[in-house]
């Protein structure tokens, strides 16, 4: 049988068209290449020029929306867009290509989805329209009701915990934070310690909220919730803060060796979380070590720390403590003044700067009354510059705690000491320079 008892009817030219099948997949391949452009020439010039790259991620949405369902590029595009529509405050275009983007959540990863809500919230927890800010966190929690993204829905709570607070939203705070305690106990309201991260989650923001309100009994009863919960699960951003807060509580009630070891815990956990809170709570410490009088242990001479050694306001914080160990009272007043040095400006810091004056003059007035058996009023108040009753008043602390051994006559103005034991010979030389420095006084 030959070959040309056969025929092969593979249909006429006229019935399908090479050319047209071909145009088709370039017009299919020229989309995507533009789409793709799109995308990485608007990724690229993002942060510098914000307009020409919310054209082109728009661009990117509306090519992608016109191919049909896929979502690769315009979900992205999305992400930025929100965040762009927020640098450049548009607040109801944010708002509505939020909407967009989470509307499209079901078609990508869950990675992708936990990515893409974590970088819009984190972007705009910088803005100060806390009504815009709760309708944004408001609208993720209600796509997150069948995303079954536990994790994710409890950080988006977390979050505007957060933001409710910032706006003084109290009431909004409390009821989050019930919700949120709900996940993390057992039916009884006792602690589930094998969620214990989300537990120090939780306590961290009521602990704020403690501190913002002033509640220092809530605080005074949640705080040791916090000690009982392994610091191994602990994310050092949030034992900072709560250490911190800790601090601050126990600074309130005047127990500063107390808040002095706090704030050290907090200034090492911020460290290590490259936290900029870290600068600010070594500040703390010393100011807690002065008042504490606590001189054996000198926290800028800790490795830590040394991270800050060329900073100006650190190093002005240093040579504040110094000034106390030295009992050079004229410098550490300059310190304090000079508005260079930031002291003030810290609002924590500014309440206790009449409380650090205080033991700074302490510390001197014990220090001048050692060399004597008797010394009148008016020469220590001339020393600390000082009128004669403050010094008085001073000298009653000091004797009342126990830190000057001696009786007042304040008839005669004067106040004797009892030295317990023979006067060291180191003291015995300060006195003898007191005496020369009193004898030039009157040559």
């Amino acid at each position: 049988m030959s070959d040309e008892e056969y025929e092969y009817d593979y249909g006429s030219d006229a019935d399908y068209d090479y050319g047209s099948d071909q145009e088709n997949q370039e017009e299919v391949a020229d989309d995507l290449v533009e789409i793709e452009n799109s995308f990485f020439e608007a990724d690229d010039i993002r942060t510098e020029e914000q307009s020409n790259a919310i054209e082109l991620f728009e661009k990117v949405v509306r090519l992608e929306e016109a191919r049909g369902d896929a979502v690769k590029w315009r979900f992205k595009a999305l992400q930025h867009l929100v965040v762009l529509y927020f640098l450049t405050r548009k607040s109801t275009l944010m708002i509505d290509k939020y909407r967009h983007m989470l509307l499209l959540i079901s078609s990508v990863t869950r990675n992708e989805c936990t990515d893409a809500i974590n970088v819009v919230l984190d972007a705009i927890s910088a803005g100060t329209d806390v009504d815009a800010l709760s309708q944004m966190y408001e609208i993720t929690l209600e796509a997150l009701k069948t995303a079954n993204n536990e994790r994710l829905w409890f950080s988006t709570n977390l979050k505007l915990a957060r933001v409710y607070l910032e706006g003084g939203k109290i009431s909004d705070v409390e009821r989050v934070l019930l919700l949120l305690k709900e996940t993390c106990q057992h039916p009884d309201g006792s602690d589930d310690l094998s969620k214990g991260s989300a537990l120090l989650e939780v306590y961290c923001v009521e602990i704020q909220l403690c501190s913002y309100t002033l509640n220092a009994a809530r605080m005074r009863s949640v705080y040791p919730r916090t000690m009982n919960i392994s610091a191994a699960v602990a994310d050092p951003r949030i034992i900072g803060t709560i250490r911190e807060e800790g601090g601050k509580m126990l600074m309130a009630e005047g127990c500063w060796q107390e808040a002095y070891e706090e704030f050290n815990e907090a200034f090492r956990s911020y460290l290590e979380a490259g936290n900029p809170r870290a600068k600010a709570c070594l500040k703390y410490v010393a100011i807690a070590s002065m008042l504490a009088l606590n001189v054996d242990i000198n926290p800028f001479a800790a490795r830590e720390a040394k991270v800050f050694s060329d900073d100006k306001e650190i190093v002005a914080m240093s040579d504040l403590r110094n000034c106390l160990e030295v009992n050079d009272i004229t410098k550490f007043e300059r310190i304090l003044n000079n508005k260079q040095n930031r002291i003030s400006a810290e609002p924590f810091i500014l309440k206790y700067l009449q409380p650090l004056r205080t033991r700074m003059r302490e510390q001197v007035l014990v220090n001048l009354t050692l060399p004597f058996s008797k010394v009148s009023f008016a020469h220590l108040a001339g020393e600390l510059g000082l009128n004669v009753s403050e010094v008085e008043f001073l000298l009653t602390g000091l004797i009342v705690d126990g830190r000057i051994a001696g009786s007042m006559d304040q008839v005669g103005q004067t106040i004797q000491m009892r030295h317990a034991q023979p006067v060291p010979q180191q003291l015995r030389e300060e006195r003898y320079i007191g005496l020369s420095s009193w004898a030039d006084h009157f040559n």
